[in-house]
């Protein structure tokens, strides 16, 4: 079987990666020049959780909001 999906954000890829790891074949379009283009955009903003920064430097960047992310 080979699908189509269409939107290379991250719903898309997460729906690639799960039929792929199905044996099905997928051919992933999306409008933007390269996929993923809202990971990359979300994690210049502070929104990508996967920092490698220590905690304290870390949760700085929520100020007051600092709590309701630790």
């Amino acid at each position: 079987m080979h699908i189509a999906i269409i939107g290379g954000g991250p719903a898309g890829l997460m729906a690639a990666e799960t039929a792929l790891a199905g044996g099905v074949q997928v051919s992933l379009y999306d409008s933007m020049a390269s996929l993923g283009r809202k990971f990359l955009l979300a994690g210049k903003g502070g929104l990508n959780l996967t920092h490698s920064d220590p905690a304290e430097l870390f949760l700085s960047r929520y100020g007051e909001r600092r709590a309701q992310v630790a």
